[in-house]
């Protein structure tokens, strides 16, 4: 009959709303598993980032003391021009770096060439050097390191997660080292807390 519908035609397309509540609910879950797994990966590379950049511009200031016969220095920099010189930022790496050829030749100074520039962590990590009698990092013209320029920078995550935590270990050898929680250098002298 032309005027009459079947009723088996007159089906509508879509979801019900039992179906979308329960997407919903079961898309709600793999959020919260996921979220949080995904903020510690990025913490995790955030600390092996920053502490890979320490480590290679050490590696960057040795070479360099040994390709121009003379002191190369790695030391906290709040400003990008110049070395750090208060107490209370001298220790303070998080606030970036810079590679330096000293003018005097001498790692108790810290004026001279800048090589190179680490700006400060926008992450929020922390970056602590032991040694608070000698602050930089430093490299004779032979690659060696004064044994008062030696020490760690402890790499760490605004909630001090000892697991994401990364140590930068530069002994009198002048080999740096990168140290995870409760690694010890192959010196024996610094141990990563």
């Amino acid at each position: 009959m032309p005027g009459k519908r079947s009723s088996v035609t007159d089906h509508q397309n879509g979801f019900t709303l039992l179906e979308l509540l329960i997407v919903m609910a079961l898309l709600a879950v793999v959020l919260a598993l996921a979220v949080p797994a995904y903020q510690s990966t990025i913490a995790t590379n955030s600390i092996l980032s920053e502490s890979n950049n320490l480590y290679g511009d050490i590696l960057f200031i040795r070479n360099e003391a040994i390709k121009r016969g003379q002191v190369v220095l790695l030391c906290p920099s709040s400003n990008g021009n110049s070395c750090n010189t208060s107490v209370s930022n001298n220790t303070n790496w998080a606030t970036g770096w810079l590679a330096l050829v000293a003018a005097n030749n001498s790692c108790g100074d810290s004026t001279g060439t800048i090589l190179r520039q680490q700006k400060a962590f926008t992450s929020g990590d922390s970056a602590s050097y032991s040694n608070a009698g000698n602050t930089t990092l430093c490299f004779n013209r032979m690659g060696y390191v004064p044994s008062g320029n030696v020490g760690m920078v402890s790499f760490n995550t605004p909630g001090n997660i000892a697991a994401n935590r990364r140590c930068v270990v530069l002994a009198a050898v002048g080999h740096p080292q990168i140290l995870s929680s409760g690694q010890t250098d192959t010196t024996g002298q610094y141990s990563c807390p």
